[in-house]
Protein backbone atom coordinates (compact mmCIF):
# COMPACT_ATOMS: atom_id res chain seq x y z
CA UNK A 1 0.00 0.00 0.00
CA UNK A 2 1.11 3.37 -0.91
CA UNK A 3 1.77 5.59 1.83
CA UNK A 4 -0.57 8.92 1.30
CA UNK A 5 0.73 12.29 1.36
CA UNK A 6 -0.78 14.53 4.33
CA UNK A 7 -1.64 17.50 2.74
CA UNK A 8 -2.40 19.61 6.44
CA UNK A 9 1.36 19.24 7.57
CA UNK A 10 3.12 20.34 4.39
CA UNK A 11 5.62 23.32 4.43
CA UNK A 12 4.42 25.46 1.62
CA UNK A 13 6.72 28.12 0.28
CA UNK A 14 5.81 31.79 1.16
CA UNK A 15 4.61 33.44 -1.98
CA UNK A 16 5.82 36.46 -3.60
CA UNK A 17 2.86 39.10 -5.47
CA UNK A 18 4.24 41.13 -8.36
CA UNK A 19 1.37 43.73 -9.22
CA UNK A 20 3.14 44.71 -12.26
CA UNK A 21 2.86 41.05 -13.44
CA UNK A 22 -0.81 40.83 -12.38
CA UNK A 23 -1.89 43.25 -14.34
CA UNK A 24 0.07 42.24 -17.29
CA UNK A 25 -1.21 38.85 -17.25
CA UNK A 26 -4.69 39.84 -16.55
CA UNK A 27 -5.81 40.27 -20.13
CA UNK A 28 -5.05 36.89 -21.28
CA UNK A 29 -7.77 35.87 -19.33
CA UNK A 30 -11.83 36.63 -20.06
CA UNK A 31 -13.03 35.64 -16.75
CA UNK A 32 -11.43 36.11 -13.95
CA UNK A 33 -10.64 38.78 -10.50
CA UNK A 34 -11.32 42.50 -11.33
CA UNK A 35 -9.30 43.05 -7.61
CA UNK A 36 -5.97 41.07 -9.69
CA UNK A 37 -6.95 42.70 -12.83
CA UNK A 38 -6.42 45.85 -11.37
CA UNK A 39 -3.32 44.98 -9.25
CA UNK A 40 -5.77 45.65 -6.36
CA UNK A 41 -3.99 42.71 -3.43
CA UNK A 42 -2.28 43.59 -0.62
CA UNK A 43 0.82 42.01 -0.49
CA UNK A 44 3.11 41.08 2.99
CA UNK A 45 5.25 44.17 3.15
CA UNK A 46 2.19 46.48 2.13
CA UNK A 47 0.32 44.72 5.20
CA UNK A 48 3.42 44.65 7.45
CA UNK A 49 4.19 48.11 7.01
CA UNK A 50 0.16 48.93 8.05
CA UNK A 51 0.20 46.81 11.07
CA UNK A 52 3.86 48.84 12.27
CA UNK A 53 1.81 52.21 11.48
CA UNK A 54 -0.81 50.55 13.62
CA UNK A 55 0.85 49.25 16.54
CA UNK A 56 2.92 52.58 16.35
CA UNK A 57 -0.02 54.59 17.68
CA UNK A 58 -0.45 55.21 20.64
CA UNK A 59 -3.87 54.10 23.00
CA UNK A 60 -6.51 56.25 24.06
Amino acid sequence: MVETLDIWNTELPDLKINRESLVKNSKRYRIGSVRLALGRVCTQEDFDNVKERILSKPLP
